[in-house]
């Protein structure tokens, strides 16, 4: 199955939490997803992502090739990893993703539910080699 999410050009608007390991705060956050048309064979996605509190949105790019019926590769790309390589999956209820990069000691997944009526539940994490924890939860849609 071809998810529309990232799969095909568009929009995607969505909100949800986000947590620190380093704070007990709960945050808001709300996600804003382009997905660009297919180009030599990579599919380009642009997030920007702003939290309640934080003066500055947070932006990144993701590249997506050699997709097959089940998998795809991935890159992430922002100002605080750099550039990092990842692996996905594809379901019929779902895609998710991981990333780990050892020499800076980050990793992380990404987790996107279909839920009935076409849009996403969502939840990932992230942690970092000075013990840094981030919990993200919510939802995209069109």
């Amino acid at each position: 199955m071809i998810h529309p999410f990232i799969f095909k050009p568009g929009a995607w608007q969505g909100e949800g939490t986000i947590t620190f390991s380093m704070a007990d705060d709960v945050l808001n956050f709300v996600v804003n997803w382009t997905v660009l048309p297919i180009e030599e064979g990579k599919i380009y996605l642009n997030q920007v992502v702003a939290i309640d509190g934080f003066a500055e949105k947070m932006r990144n790019t993701f590249t997506i090739f050699d997709v097959t019926p089940s998998s795809f590769e991935i890159e992430l790309e922002n100002h605080l990893v750099n550039k990092v390589a990842g692996k996905g999956v594809i379901g019929p209820q779902g895609i998710a993703w991981e990333f780990r990069r050892k020499d800076q000691d980050f990793e992380g997944y990404e987790v996107y539910e279909l839920q009935e009526g076409g849009w996403y539940k969502m939840r990932s994490e992230f942690t970092s080699g000075d013990g840094l924890r981030t919990s993200i939860t919510g939802s995209i849609d069109q």
